[in-house]
């Protein structure tokens, strides 16, 4: 009656002790190119343009990202060796906000960027690369009516002035996202051209996810706020969230 439990046990084992050894000669299977989903901080910084004017000023924007496999994969699955990226930046999506809240159509305006992965995997050095994007976001907003306070709301004032009209572009080439197992599409550079109005300026454009504001660097480095404590970051007081310390990969110092 023992026999077939000792004979499981053994089994059971040398099976254990098959998995140890082959376990022990394994390396981290390479993830598929994507991106986090989410808003990213992101911090700009002027390469070329005016800084006194309203298009070379930018401190920084939340970005907001999706990732999308292809159709096409065996058995009705989608093909992990083709991705696409999608980019929304707030103060375009905010624009078109205010404007949709007021009824103001805006034809044409598309909020999200979008851009294939340069291959399936990432390179040797980790990165997921999209050097051009097919679509950039890009509006052109009519006048966005005032709007009065209400009178039946003395303790409020719900009044927001006018939205001037305004045309807003944004260019993004050579992104690179580090996709490990230990960074999985959590930071994130790009060269950007932004446009508003008759106004041009270049940038060069870092993110972390996910989003955390802040007020001091001590919030960025906490444990429990989300960010992969292997980061090197710190708090961006101007733009009020956590930033990347530099270019990706951005890790602490051992």
């Amino acid at each position: 009656m023992n026999r077939p439990i000792q004979f499981v046990l053994t089994l059971a084992v040398a099976l254990s002790a098959g998995v140890a050894t082959t376990m022990s000669g394994c390396t981290q299977p390479l993830m598929n190119c994507t991106s986090a989903h989410g808003t990213f901080g992101a911090k700009f910084e002027l390469v070329e343009g005016d800084p006194n004017t309203a298009c070379g000023s930018i401190a920084g924007d939340v970005l907001g990202f999706q990732s999308y496999f292809y159709e096409g994969g065996a058995n009705g699955t989608p093909d992990y060796t083709r991705a696409k990226v999608a980019i929304r930046p707030q103060l375009l999506g905010e624009l078109l906000a205010r404007a949709d809240s007021q009824g103001v159509e805006v034809p044409g305006a598309e909020p999200n960027a979008i851009g294939d992965f340069a291959a399936g995997l990432p390179t040797e050095e980790e990165f997921c690369e999209v050097p051009r994007f097919q679509q950039h976001s890009e509006a052109t907003i009519p006048v966005v009516p005032a709007v009065e306070d209400d009178p039946d709301t003395p303790d409020d004032d719900e009044s927001l002035p006018e939205q001037p009209a305004t045309y807003v572009k944004y260019e993004w080439k050579n992104a690179k996202i580090l996709v490990s197992a230990n960074a999985q599409g959590t930071q994130f550079a790009a060269d950007l051209r932004f446009t508003q109005d008759n106004c041009t300026a270049d940038y060069r454009v870092v993110g972390l996810y996910p989003l955390v504001g802040c007020e001091t660097d001590d919030e960025c480095t906490a444990d429990d706020n989300g960010i992969n404590p292997d980061f090197s970051k710190e708090c961006d007081e101007n733009l009020g969230f956590c930033v990347l310390t530099g270019e990706p990969p951005a890790y602490k110092d051992e």
